[in-house]
């Protein structure tokens, strides 16, 4: 048995081994924490534009196309040899520099390593051929009488291209401005109205026709960091209500609006109204080369009986202003419309021109309006009514925009509406669009004495004698009334507010977007 010694020494055994036990067991306070959970990342946004397209492009190749829907696009894929900034002024793109030694000889400097989108260096043979191209009859560019008076294009050599030009024309160095100068790859073989090799910041991913174009970030453009969006989409979407659902839903990131739906739009939360005076014009053209509308006096009486005023505040809603054939956004330029004649409406000398004419009871004619252009048929429909006053019976005949721009083209009109861009330089409105070689001028419209005074104009070594000459040019235009010139308007973009880095301008360089991001949701 055990002594009662052999239990006691039992239990102390017992104690100390709880007690060392109870001194080696974590504290409470030593319980491993677990780690506190990382704050979320920002969500990345997809940096991919979607821009809601009034209209489907016509084609892509920069030398042949008068269609603002494929200009938009062109213009992102491509570059020329100089670039219009926000002021209006020339300034490099892909030449560095230039210089005007004497008033006929202008030598550019390349910039060096440019790549077209299939990796080959663009050189100044490029320059050349595109050059060539242009004034080759056989390409039936819309820019050949923008480089009429050039006589000979060199490669001097990689870097450097020389023009020589036949007489000095002050407009030369804006034309090259221009997007249908827009540089192209001499070795590329594919068809240039589906296909592209440009210089730009974004290259052809895919065209699907009535659906959407899509453009994809070029890698390797010569401005490091840009563009800052991998891709831009324009979806098609002709109809307004449509373009706003999509805004409002998100579903687009940006669109052009009328001055009607700016005006809604302004009270939308998440939403931007943008807007500037555009260098584009409203006009009702007439085929000079059809009767009746090759008798001045019956242009002249169209022009007394059209209420410009009326259409300014019809269709833009007071949004726009009254033009002559060089808007008002072209301050130095432009002619007050106060000083051009036949403005004013005078429905009895009206009656009288035409009774002089030929036509003492009125005629019928037709007037070709695009039909997906809301401001083109509503500015055809005020004119019909006016016209009327005087019994001219017009028949509008509402045409598909492909269609419409074909017409164009072929002269295939009586009367039309549409609008014109001015360009930024009063050459592109007078000559371009009047002079008797004018590639645009679609009119059958001649006169040597405004022929003269335009020429005088692109020869004239000083600004104020340009501007002289451009003035008579304008008076004489539109009191012979090929064109009637209407309004000038203000043009609106509306946008989500996580659109940045987003400016618009009358030259169109708000269609760049080398410099927007995306932000937010």
């Amino acid at each position: 048995m055990r002594t009662w010694r052999s239990w006691a020494a039992a239990l102390i055994s017992v104690v100390v081994v709880a007690a060392l036990t109870a001194c080696s067991s974590p504290k409470p306070t030593d319980t491993p924490q677990p780690a506190a959970p990382e704050a979320p990342k920002p969500a990345v946004v997809p940096q991919e534009l979607l821009v809601a397209n009034d209209q489907e492009p016509v084609g892509l190749d920069p030398a042949k196309n008068p269609a603002s829907s494929s200009l938009r696009i062109i213009a992102r894929m491509y570059n020329g040899l100089t670039r219009l900034n926000e002021k209006l002024e020339v300034v490099p793109d892909l030449a560095e520099n230039w210089e005007n030694p004497d008033p006929t000889t202008w030598v550019f400097h390349l910039r060096q390593g440019v790549k077209f989108h299939s990796g080959k260096e663009m050189t100044a043979e490029d320059v050349k051929y595109t050059y060539e191209r242009i004034l080759d009859k056989a390409t039936a560019s819309i820019a050949a009488s923008y480089f009429a008076q050039v006589d000979k294009i060199e490669a001097v050599d990689k870097y450097t291209v020389k023009f020589t030009l036949k007489e000095p024309f002050a407009p030369f160095l804006t034309n090259t401005s221009s997007t249908w100068a827009s540089i192209v790859n001499k070795d590329f073989t594919e068809d240039l109205n589906k296909k592209e090799d440009g210089t730009g910041p974004f290259k052809l991913a895919e065209w699907v026709p009535d659906d959407h174009v899509k453009l994809v970030k070029f890698a390797d453009y010569f401005e490091k960091g840009k563009p800052k969006l991998d891709a831009i989409t324009y979806l098609l979407m002709k109809e307004e209500a449509a373009r706003l659902a999509a805004l409002r839903t998100g579903k687009v990131h940006l669109t052009t609006v009328s001055a009607d739906s700016a005006t809604l739009l302004a009270k939308d939360a998440g939403i931007n109204v943008l807007t500037y005076q555009s260098l584009e014009y409203s006009y009702l053209g007439m085929n000079a080369g059809r009767k009746p509308f090759d008798n001045p006096k019956v242009r002249q009486a169209i022009s007394l009986v059209v209420d410009r005023q009326e259409i300014l505040d019809t269709v833009w809603k007071g949004k726009a202003v009254l033009t002559g054939p060089t808007p008002s956004a072209l301050t130095q330029w432009a002619a007050p419309t106060a000083e051009l004649p036949d403005y004013k409406v005078d429905i009895a000398k009206a009656k009288q021109l035409l009774a002089e004419a030929g036509y003492p009871t009125g005629f019928k004619t037709t007037l070709i309006s695009a039909s997906t252009y809301p401001d083109m048929m509503d500015t055809a429909q005020v004119i019909q009514k006016q016209l009327k006053q005087i019994g001219i019976e017009v028949e509008i005949k509402p045409t598909e925009w492909g269609a419409y721009v074909n017409a164009w083209k072929a002269k295939e009109m009586d009367m039309m509406v549409g609008r014109n861009g001015s360009g930024t330089d009063p050459d592109r409105s007078l000559a371009f669009f009047f002079h008797t070689t004018g590639t645009a001028n679609v009119w059958n419209f001649s006169d040597k004495e405004y022929d003269q005074l335009v020429e005088q104009g692109r020869k004239a070594s000083t600004l104020q004698d340009r501007q002289k000459f451009y003035l008579q040019a304008q008076k004489k235009l539109v009191s012979l009334h090929p064109n009637l010139f209407l309004a000038s308007p203000q043009y609106f973009y509306a946008l989500q507010d996580g659109v940045k880095g987003f400016t618009p301008s009358p030259t169109g360089s708000e269609y760049a977007f080398v410099d927007v991001t995306l932000e937010g949701k």
